[in-house]
């Protein structure tokens, strides 16, 4: 009499509902629009765009990528530059997307991206140091080019106001603070924390340790000479030149050192930890735009096309970046259902593709 086949049914796939844009966010971008043609100065705008130059804000978006270029290889040589170029870039482009939207993205942005470019998670310390490191680099050209017009504008040699608030205070400033992160990383060692201490100094000495070992990984970088460091010169060259194709594309542009001023200010509001910089952002560049001399509707028209293409396109590419790691985790939960004697472990192993394809046969 012939034994009855136990037969077990394989799991069912689980589907992830991808997150959507939640009610508030269109609450606020509404609100943003409709206080935004509330201004009268302002109500020109929309026409502005309409009648904009096509070939000025296709070379916008042009530029945009061009910045994103910049940002993947940074990101590549300071997360994985052991790992082959089609596998960092997915979680480049996730990093990039998150940077771009998330509320404080420039911080937890790169992190998220960094921890998810591999099977084998970095510790926690680890992806604190080179996400400070990260953001030391990708920053210092910003600083530097605020240091240097900031000082040209002062002294008379570019032109815009030479008030020595609007000029040589913000110089001094990113002197500082490029003087601080390159000293910061002068010494990584750590030092003993003492057994009396309580727990926030600790946990102060702790930050502090962990923020010196980000500023030496950055000179170990910088020292090292790769020539990825050149996405963080991209990362802000491109983008800011977005802003100047923004003003061409309405044919009113002020002078350069004028669209680089108030980008390089009027960017600040984008350490305010709201998503996107929604209002912030926009806010700050109209501000700093015209407190430099640009007039006002045009600069309010170029911020405007600036931001949505600087917004729209990370945010599509980042989009991109997290279709494709869910397309290879679904091929991965199909292999394991097919095999489900694999290791986990080993199912990211190439061996592993091949394990599946003997025993199907």
């Amino acid at each position: 009499m012939p034994t009855p086949t136990n037969t077990t049914n394989p799991p069912t796939p689980t589907t992830q509902r991808t997150p959507r844009w939640p009610l508030w966010g269109v609450v606020l971008v509404g609100s943003a629009g409709a206080g935004f043609l509330a201004v009268p100065a302002l109500a020109g705008v929309p026409a502005r765009l309409v009648r904009g130059c096509g070939d000025w804000i296709a070379a916008a978006g042009a530029l945009e990528l061009l910045s994103a270029v910049g940002f993947i290889a940074l990101f590549k040589l300071v997360f994985s530059a052991p790992i082959s170029w089609r596998r960092s870039l997915p979680a480049a482009l996730r990093a990039l997307g998150a940077s771009t939207v998330l509320p404080a993205g420039g911080l937890i942005g790169p992190s998220m991206g960094a921890w998810s470019t591999s099977a084998e998670r970095p510790s926690i310390s680890q992806l604190t140091r080179s996400t400070i490191a990260f953001i030391i680099l990708i920053n210092a050209p910003i600083a530097i080019a605020l240091a240097a017009l900031g000082t040209l504008l002062w002294l008379g040699l570019a032109t815009g106001p030479h008030q020595a608030p609007l000029t040589i205070l913000p110089a001094l400033i990113a002197i500082g603070l490029l003087s601080a992160a390159w000293l910061a990383g002068r010494s990584s060692s750590r030092r003993p924390l003492a057994p009396r201490q309580n727990l926030l100094s600790r946990a102060l000495t702790k930050a502090a340790a962990t923020i010196t070992d980000g500023g030496g990984e950055a000179r170990t970088l910088v020292a090292a000479g790769n020539w990825k460091l050149g996405g963080a010169v991209a990362y802000y060259a491109f983008d800011n030149a977005v802003l100047w194709a923004s003003f061409h594309a309405y044919g009113r542009t002020p002078p350069l050192s004028v669209v680089m001023m108030g980008y390089l200010v009027g960017s600040l509001a984008g350490a305010l930890p709201l998503p996107a910089g929604l209002g912030a952002v926009d806010g700050g560049l109209i501000a700093a735009l015209v407190l430099y001399g640009a007039p006002v509707a045009p600069a309010a028209a170029a911020v405007l096309l600036y931001r949505g293409i600087s917004l729209s396109l990370p945010a599509l590419l980042g989009a991109i970046g997290c279709a494709s790691s869910t397309t290879a985790r679904r091929r991965l939960r199909l292999d394991r259902r097919r095999s489900p004697f694999i290791d986990p472990a080993l199912a990211t192993h190439p061996a592993a593709a091949e394990l599946v394809t003997a025993r199907a046969d």
